[in-house]
Order: C-alpha cells, then structure tokens, then sequence
C-alpha cells in the first residue's frame, strides 16, 4: 500500500506523494484518535457511572449495615425486655403460688390440729367412758355381791322383818349404812 501511493524520484520519493501520505496516515491517525478519545470519553462516562453506582451502593451498604445494626440493637434490647418481663412475671407467679402453698400449709396444719384436738377428745371421752363402765362394772359386781350376802343372810332379815310387822309400831323408813339394798329388794322382802 505505501509503495504504490508513494512514487520514487532519483533521490527518494515526491515531496508531494510523501505530504500527502503523511497526510493521509495524519488524518487516519487523527480519526483512530478521536476514535479513541470517544472511547476514551465512553469509558469514562461508564467508569463515572460506575463510580456513581458504586457510591450508590456503597451508602446502600452502609445504610443497610446501620440499619442492620438498629436492627439488631432493637432485637437485643426487646429480648432482653422480654427477659425481664418475664422474669419478673415468674417472680409474681413464684410469689403467688408460694403464698398459696404458705395457706393451704397453714389450712392443712390448723386441720391437723383441729383433728388432733377432736381425737384428744374423743380418747377423753373413750377414758371416761372406760372408767365409767369401769366404775359401773366395780359397782355391780359390789351389789351383786351384797346381793348376794344377802340372799345368804335373808332368812333373818325376813324373820326381823316379820317380827317388825307383827309388831303394830309404825314403819318407818331405815338405811342400812353398811350396805346399800335396792329397793325392788326390799319391796320384795317385805312381800
């Protein structure tokens, strides 16, 4: 391509063919320049855009750390309001429900002793009923044995008693300090 559009002359080319080819590759030059000023300029409007994204990016990033941390701030202090007001809420319960344990022991003991009260009272009783049956049991068998003394001896105590009859003095009621005669005895005694 260059020998063809550069003609030789005796002593090297034509000045005419050689300005015109440096021209020529001028022109080439300055067109592949300005080719590559505009892609130059391209490539800085992408490289600006991409810097602008970037910064876009970079301030949604931080942006989105921060709230991300407000986040998980907010988090840990609702937990740990969650934690309080539950444990506070246990302790209420606890409180509660030691206080009902507190009554219901005091109800069980004040049971407790109440029963232990009737019983002491019903074991009296039961004593005073075994001394009494105690008692009466001692006393029959004394009368059943003066009784019996005296169904021995009865034959002078219907002989006196006659006697006491026959003779027309008032009766008068006696007491036998020693001994101590059912009247149904005497009653029939003096049949």
């Amino acid at each position: 391509m260059l020998a063809r559009k550069l003609r030789s002359r005796l002593f090297g080319f034509k000045k005419k063919d050689v300005y015109s080819f440096i021209e020529e590759m001028d022109a080439k030059a300055a067109e592949k320049l300005a080719e590559k000023d505009k892609e130059i300029q391209e490539l800085r409007t992408k490289v600006a855009e991409l810097e602008a994204n970037r910064d876009a990016v970079v301030s949604v990033l931080q942006l989105a750390e921060k709230h991300a941390k407000e986040i998980v701030d907010d988090a840990k202090k609702t937990a740990e309001t969650m934690r309080q007001d539950a444990e506070q809420e246990i302790q209420e319960k606890k409180g509660i429900v030691n206080r009902e344990i507190e009554i219901k022991r005091k109800a069980i003991k004040t049971y407790y002793a109440n029963e232990n009260k009737k019983i002491d009272q019903i074991k009296g009783e039961v004593e005073r009923m075994r001394r009494a049956s105690l008692d009466a049991i001692q006393n029959f068998e004394r009368q059943l044995r003066e009784v019996e003394r005296m169904t021995y001896n009865s034959s002078s105590y219907v002989s006196s008693a006659m006697d006491y009859a026959q003779s027309n003095v008032n009766l008068e009621s006696f007491d036998d300090v020693d001994r101590e005669i059912p009247v149904r005895i005497v009653s029939s005694l003096g049949d």
